[in-house]
């Protein structure tokens, strides 16, 4: 039976939070219980995206999370992972404790007419070598 998959919720911490994170299996984490997560006030429902390709003979996944926020995110200078919920509960874990990175471009809009987007739209970009694990609660 295939299931919906639709993000309802997405959240940051610090990568630093991650100390003590544990693999339990190929696609699955257990994270600490201190990981302070911040919740993203979101406009339903964001896109979750990841590709595999192959580059110089090693497999790259990338994972791309675009999201539409009301909130103003001033988190461009810390290392960031992302918590993303889907619609049956199911959590993934974009990002990690060390490098690389999940890239964040954060677009604020200030349009010309009022009833165009005034909402800050965000690109968060992963490269990894593996897909996005899921967190085990």
């Amino acid at each position: 039976m295939r299931s919906i998959k639709i993000v309802k919720a997405v959240a940051y911490a610090f990568n630093t939070q991650l100390a003590g994170m544990v693999e339990t299996s190929n696609r699955s984490v257990r994270l600490p219980s201190t990981v302070g997560w911040h919740d993203i006030n979101i406009k339903p429902h964001p896109s979750l995206v990841s590709s595999s390709k192959s580059e110089n003979n090693n497999r790259v996944v990338t994972t791309t999370l675009k999201l539409i926020t009301s909130d103003d995110l001033y988190i461009r200078r810390r290392h960031l992972v992302f918590r993303v919920t889907l619609t049956d509960d199911r959590q993934y874990l974009v990002g990690a404790r060390q490098r690389p990175y999940p890239q964040i471009e954060i677009t604020e809009n200030a349009p010309e007419n009022v009833t165009d987007n005034q909402l800050n739209e965000v690109v968060i970009t992963y490269k990894s070598h593996e897909i996005p694990p899921f967190i085990q609660v």
